[in-house]
């Protein structure tokens, strides 16, 4: 990913008459964690470039760092009033004793896929191939691991290469046989390659652990208890545009990710089809609850020390905001509030 910072401000009136709209002008900084960002991380852009947060009397300020671990330290250290964060990360900061809550997740599916070469028809051929990922540890190399744990061979048995943050061209140019990647990436390397394949989708091996969330510390709650209930409630409309008004969205998804067209269009359409983002809250308990005690049981989180759910989530605004906009009920992904 290009290492820029980008910001995207958007300004509006001092007061505003909207039903439910801040009583004046509120500022928030969001942490983003790529940049150009992927297409599932689309729901706050679209909230600003649709107008929504305007319309709820918000000037959003989007920072693009390099991960999600780095949004959830800038959320810590006060760079920033939100954090675009994993799921994973944002439970085991509260669990090590953080002063953060989770308060929506637009993103609770797992969405990434190991891509892979024709010689690799399944999972089980995967042993003795070269496995693409950034560093060890990093998001590639862990979500690697938990492909090979599910095909029941040890890493022991692969052979790990290091490349560079852009993986689309290693797996092109046959430097590796397997590639983690985003929805668009997947699309556009097959655009070039058309023998690539998905041999896992981590939304079905993982079916139950969080992805994204959206993370804020206890002093925000205190302090901006409106800006953030407006937040909350521009997102999830902003979410439930991108299943109702393609029209709309779609220019707004090549523009902020510089893809072309044909391969937003694509993308857009499969993530739709599976139902990639929550048009409610994604707060549901079991998700969390589950992704806690896997963080335990891996052991980054210490024994005895699970938060529970009360202690990650703070439902109040997305419940709020659910109250006001009514549970989604369109005819893409009909999910429960909670």
């Amino acid at each position: 990913m290009r290492k820029l910072t980008t910001t995207f401000a958007v300004l509006a009136a001092a007061l505003l008459t909207a039903p439910g709209a801040a009583s004046a002008q509120t500022k928030l900084t969001v942490g983003m964690p790529t940049t150009p960002p992927n297409i599932v991380h689309m729901p706050a852009l679209v909230a600003i470039d649709l107008g929504i947060y305007k319309k709820y009397g918000l000037e959003v300020e989007v920072l693009a760092l390099e991960g999600g671990v780095k949004t959830f330290r800038a959320l810590v250290s006060g760079n920033v009033d939100v954090a675009m964060a994993p799921g994973a990360v944002a439970i085991v900061g509260r669990g090590k004793g953080t002063s953060t809550k989770i308060i929506l997740s637009n993103l609770p599916k797992f969405e990434a896929s190991m891509v892979v070469r024709e010689n690799v028809k399944d999972m089980a051929d995967l042993k003795g191939k070269r496995i693409g990922i950034q560093q060890p540890g990093g998001f590639a190399d862990i979500l690697s691991k938990n492909v090979l744990r599910h095909a029941k061979i040890s890493p022991k048995d692969v052979n790990f290469v290091s490349i560079a943050t852009e993986d689309v061209p290693a797996l092109v140019a046959d430097q590796v046989d397997t590639a983690i990647l985003h929805i668009e990436q997947e699309m556009l390397a097959k655009s070039k390659v058309p023998g690539l394949h998905a041999v896992a989708r981590m939304w079905e091996l993982a079916p139950k652990q969080l992805y994204n969330v959206m993370a804020v510390t206890e002093k925000t709650i205190a302090d901006k208890p409106d800006a953030l209930k407006a937040f909350v409630k521009a997102n999830i409309e902003a979410t439930r545009a991108l299943y109702s008004d393609k029209a709309k969205v779609l220019p707004i998804l090549v523009e902020r990710t510089g893809y072309p067209k044909d391969i937003v269009e694509q993308s857009y359409d499969f993530m739709v089809k599976e139902c990639m983002w929550d048009a409610n809250t994604g707060l549901g308990k079991d998700r969390v609850d589950f992704t806690a005690n896997l963080m335990t049981k891996v052991g980054n989180i210490p024994k005895g020390k699970t938060p529970s759910y009360a202690d990650t989530v703070d439902a109040s605004f997305a419940e709020a905001a659910i109250k006001e906009l009514g549970e989604w009920k369109g005819d893409v992904c009909k999910t429960p509030v909670m």
